[in-house]
């Protein structure tokens, strides 16, 4: 049990160091740096498959030299290229859907794999230049470096034409669109785990959580976001001494300093060392983070919707898209078990009140926003009572009232806007079927 902090810091962590442009970049330059060692002290050209020969022959050292040198500048102009078309990706998606999407284009692998190769390169070309007076007599270093950095120029080549398609292609209102939703059915599972995967918990009631009087309060000592909270650990830490453990924020949760975080409840007199320990057991940063909360890949569809019935971009289609994603994930969710509120630790006798995620709040963080911003748009109303009546088919009778206070307020806002007869006839239609609809 002792290693669920640190896995816990290690996912907070691995999530930005998976959004970064250096971290791929980096290990494919210290294997661009191991593979020149290797050429220059350990592979020999009688090693070489006799088809890969052709690809390696005898060269002299103002050859190699003159060779490395063409294929340094090259590469280094062509990567100047990637990162200011990269640049330029950025800055589009930034002002297009948002800057809180920029992390779906930096956690791309295809872009940081091309800019890894592309810079490894000219590394291995460079530190290649660098010892190349030390290897004069070495024929088969200078015939292996000089072949070996032709085709890694080869692959550099490739690596940008795909970079242009790959580039062009991403960009698309769609593509991000899918890529936002993808991610979001990738950690569906570490999100809303099943019950099955947490065979040591069960729901309690909360009127059978005893609150003792021997409790300690812990409170932010920072301000900035939740981005995980270890809670088996919570249930797990000092169960001779712990009777319960009180959680007050989430996960996505924006603390001040001040605020209370935790209070532990014990079943004797407990120490503030003691307690102290279990502020290790959440994590916090300066950005939410999609590690434990479900809300944050809505909230992303939901920007980019926002942003295209913006006057500036003027784009209905885009937020149908977006619509028609946040009805699957509302329907994917609904198939999944949220936590409860209260379990309790079956090994350790522990248990925990927490705030949780629930359906209804994903549901109001889908299409609430958009029912506001695309009220002037008849369409956008119209999708809307599209949606409720595909969710309301598909999700439970307790969620039927919320889905009729929802289709009742996209009627009652467009009621307010100026349309013709046609558009309010067919609105009323779409809220009749919607009511319709068993």
């Amino acid at each position: 049990m002792e290693f669920y902090p640190l896995t816990t810091k290690i996912r907070a962590y691995w999530e930005n160091i998976s959004t970064s442009y250096w971290f791929i970049p980096a290990c494919l330059m210290l294997l661009s740096v191991v593979l020149c060692s290797l050429c220059l002290a350990l592979v020999q050209r009688a090693s070489i498959p006799g088809w890969l020969l052709a690809f390696f022959p005898i060269v002299t050292q103002s050859g190699a030299q003159q060779l490395l040198a063409t294929l340094a500048t090259s590469i280094i102009t062509a990567t100047s290229i990637a990162f200011s078309m990269t640049l330029v990706a950025l800055v589009m998606a930034s002002s297009q859907f948002g800057p809180r999407l920029l992390r779906t284009f930096m956690l791309d692998k295809g872009t940081q794999v091309v800019l890894g190769v592309l810079v490894s390169t000219f590394l291995f070309c460079l530190i290649s230049l660098h010892h190349l007076s030390s290897i004069t007599q070495n024929e088969d270093a200078l015939s292996i470096i000089s072949g070996l950095s032709a085709l890694l120029t080869i692959l550099d080549v490739f690596c940008i034409i795909y970079f242009i398609h790959h580039l062009a292609k991403f960009i698309q209102a769609d593509e991000i669109i899918y890529r936002c939703f993808s991610d979001f059915i990738g950690d569906i599972d570490s999100l809303l785990p099943r019950p099955e995967d947490q065979v040591d918990e069960r729901p309690l009631a909360e009127e059978l959580a005893v609150r003792t009087s021997n409790s300690i309060t812990l409170f932010s000592e920072c301000c900035n976001y939740v981005q995980t909270i270890n809670y088996r650990e919570l249930v797990n830490r000092n169960p001779d001494l712990i009777a319960g453990v009180e959680v007050f924020v989430r996960s996505g949760d924006y603390v001040v300093e001040g605020d209370p975080l935790i209070t532990v409840y014990g079943r004797c007199e407990i120490s503030k060392e003691i307690v102290a320990k279990y502020r290790k057991c959440l994590v916090f940063g300066r950005q939410r983070t999609p590690v434990q909360d479900p809300e944050f890949a809505i909230s992303q569809l939901v920007e980019i919707a926002l942003r295209a019935l913006s006057p500036g971009i003027n784009d209905p289609y885009t937020a149908i898209t977006c619509l028609d994603r946040l009805t699957s994930a509302c329907v994917i969710m609904h198939d999944r078990e949220f936590p409860a509120n209260c379990v309790v630790n079956t090994a350790t006798d522990i248990w925990l009140l927490r705030r949780t995620f629930a359906l209804a709040s994903v549901i109001n963080t889908a299409f609430d926003q958009i029912r506001q911003a695309g009220e002037s748009h008849m369409a956008i109303n119209l999708h809307l009572m599209h949606c409720y009546t595909k969710l309301k088919s598909h999700l439970d009778t307790q969620y039927h009232p919320l889905l009729k206070k929802h289709a009742k307020a996209t009627t009652y806002l467009a009621s307010q806007k100026t349309f013709s007869d046609k558009e309010q006839n067919e609105l009323e239609e779409a809220n009749k079927r919607f009511v319709e609809t068993t």
